[in-house]
């Protein structure tokens, strides 16, 4: 494959439904697991439980029965009660088409252009607007033809919808975009944040197994590392089969991975697969940096706002990329805008808040809350929290909607 220069500018950071992302690698199979715990149970072979009534009617009684229901009860409150632990056994089923929902398994410049269409600032619906097919085909270093199929492909199977203006340009719509930012009890899976040095490292692999594989480990140790910092994973062939095609067989999997180390530090024995991530690819990293960006883009557009309010207070002319702020209803009567005033830590609240939702929808909440509240001189005592409820509010209105 022969990379070009890349002439088109992209964003740094992107937010990818878990998902959809999922959904595009292709559903694992099936499986069931037995997971084993322990838990601490009441010691019945204790001295004090020798002669007990209560003991006895739990040995005797239905769970069911109202008298076992008091025993237990009776005993969990005994003073002189103790406790020991024991093993417990549960199987697991996993099942992913019910969890993340089906679309079709893509192939490899498919899964790349699903990819670098999410660094080309989607609004907060998902809408992309005057892409150049010829900049995204520099960017994965293909055809403007292979471009046009890959996205016919997408469309067909509801990844995207999309419309040509001229020859080279198109406006486009990513599919499901706004549930990435739902809470898992209203179908949100997540997302996971993906910079552009990583995504040009992703480009880079040509193999569809190791694309794969690859992508699948970043969504896990993402979602490993909500639970605590993991900067490794171990797998086995197993565990990585599951994930694949069926004729992705062992020595398939190997020979795919096996010199494939520009994201992770992959170590193969036997069976097992470990997967370290390089440090610069890092998923607390990652966020770090992607937080650090948020907050010069608040501050930034803070600057560009009020340079904008002082030249609408003066001759009514301003950047028209903040018209919505200044759309104003006629019976609002506006003498003179007013300058955006926020402190440091409540420009933190608004970057932590567009990881978890994006730039766009905060942007447009602070366009709400300037309108309803500044604009009407309201005490606003908690910017983040007020934000973080009028997003709430939007995204429910936008699911009934739907």
């Amino acid at each position: 494959m022969v990379y070009r220069k890349v002439v088109n500018v992209v964003d740094n950071f992107t937010n990818i439904g878990k998902s959809i992302l999922i959904q595009a690698l292709g559903l694992q199979k099936n499986y069931q697991e037995i997971i084993e715990t322990t838990k601490e149970v009441i010691d019945y072979e204790n001295e004090a439980c020798n002669d007990c009534k209560w003991k006895e009617y739990i040995k005797t009684f239905n769970e069911d029965s109202e008298l076992y229901k008091t025993a237990c009860n009776t005993c969990n409150n005994c003073p002189h009660k103790k406790l020991t632990t024991t093993n417990v056994y549960k199987k697991v089923y996993f099942n992913e088409k019910n969890k993340y929902g089906y679309k079709p398994r893509l192939k490899n410049n498919a899964i790349k252009l699903l990819l670098l269409l999410h660094f080309n600032h989607p609004d907060r619906f998902g809408i992309l607007k005057n892409l150049d097919v010829r900049n995204l085909a520099n960017f994965i270093g293909c055809s403007e033809r292979t471009i046009f199929n890959n996205l016919n492909t997408l469309q067909e199977y509801s990844y995207i919808s999309f419309c040509k203006l001229d020859t080279y340009t198109i406006n486009l719509c990513l599919c499901d975009y706004d549930t990435y930012y739902l809470p898992a009890k209203k179908g949100g899976r997540g997302f996971i944040v993906i910079s552009k040095e990583l995504l040009e490292q992703i480009i880079k692999l040509d193999n569809l197994v190791s694309l794969r594989i690859h992508l699948r480990e970043l969504i896990e140790l993402d979602t490993l590392n909500a639970k605590g910092p993991f900067t490794a994973i171990s797998k086995t062939i197993t565990d990585i089969k599951r994930l694949l095609p069926e004729y992705c067989k062992p020595c398939i999997i190997k020979k795919s991975i096996k010199n494939s180390n520009t994201i992770f530090d992959i170590t193969v024995k036997d069976n097992d697969i470990l997967f370290e991530i390089k440090d610069k690819f890092n998923c607390k990293l990652q966020k770090d940096c992607c937080l650090n960006e948020y907050t010069n883009s608040f501050n930034d557009f803070i600057k560009r706002f009020n340079n904008a309010v002082s030249l609408i207070n003066i001759n009514f002319a301003y950047d028209t990329s903040f018209k919505m702020f200044f759309d104003v209803k006629p019976d609002c009567k506006i003498e003179q805008f007013e300058l955006i005033k926020i402190k440091d830590f409540e420009i933190d609240d608004m970057a932590l808040l567009a990881m978890q939702y994006s730039y766009d929808i905060v942007i447009d909440a602070y366009c709400t809350i300037y309108k309803s509240y500044i604009l009407k001189n309201k005490i606003i005592k908690n910017l983040g929290g007020l934000i973080r409820t009028v997003i709430k509010a939007k995204l429910n209105n936008s699911l009934s909607a739907a």
